[in-house]
């Protein structure tokens, strides 16, 4: 036999009960509607990064079509000057992988607006054709960027190339590696001409750096 006080517990029960589903299924939609804004951001920004380097690309082959005359070709622009601002995009060299179907315009420096824009020559380093080690970075996830999404299908032996507007320089992988975010190894410099790459991985976590090492051929 049911007490009072039983009876009243479970109608305490049940009142809890129906208050509960709501307030669950608010929260589930308020979860989705979140990921929808994660996802469409970051949709917007890939489309925002690929014309930006679709338009860094296209004013670079014209740039080497009409050959004309450059006063300091491989000065590099920052990620300021790179960006549009009458209609035409400042862009001295690119950075080309056929193994991934990469082909990227390169600013000078590694800040967060740098590598949003392209990818970024570590300051302090060598440049391509010059003796020591030139070293670039790019972001490979699609939060922040898909410069190197496909940095990790690079192989011993596949080629990289950097286009001038008065010549292409080429580099053969010898060397791919894993380290800390903290090693500054990478930034070494020596006496051949060496094109180091890094990124972040594994991707989406980021908890190291893939770091690709080309020598000049």
């Amino acid at each position: 036999m049911k007490t009072l006080s039983n009876t009243s517990n479970e109608k305490k029960n049940a009142g809890r009960h129906s208050l509960r589903l709501p307030v669950m299924r608010f929260l589930g939609l308020l979860l989705v509607v979140a990921g929808i804004v994660l996802i469409g951001g970051s949709v917007l920004l890939n489309m925002e990064q690929d014309e930006i380097r679709r338009e860094a690309v296209e004013a670079f082959r014209m740039q080497r079509t009409r050959s004309v005359e450059q006063t300091d070709a491989r000065v590099l622009p920052t990620d300021a000057e790179m960006l549009p601002t009458d209609g035409a995009v400042k862009i001295p060299w690119i950075l080309r992988i056929p193994k991934i179907d990469s082909e990227n315009p390169v600013v000078e420096g590694t800040s967060k607006s740098a590598l949003k824009a392209a990818l970024g020559h570590q300051e302090g380093t060598a440049y391509p054709g010059e003796l020591g080690n030139c070293v670039i970075a790019g972001h490979r996830n699609y939060t922040f960027g898909r410069y190197f999404n496909r940095l990790d299908e690079v192989e011993i032996g596949d080629m990289i190339y950097v286009d001038y507007p008065d010549e292409t320089l080429s580099y053969r992988v010898s060397g791919i590696r894993v380290v800390e975010p903290d090693d500054l190894s990478v930034l070494e410099q020596g006496d051949r001409e060496i094109l180091t790459l890094y990124t972040c991985t594994p991707i989406y976590v980021a908890t190291h750096r893939l770091v690709i090492t080309a020598e000049r051929v």
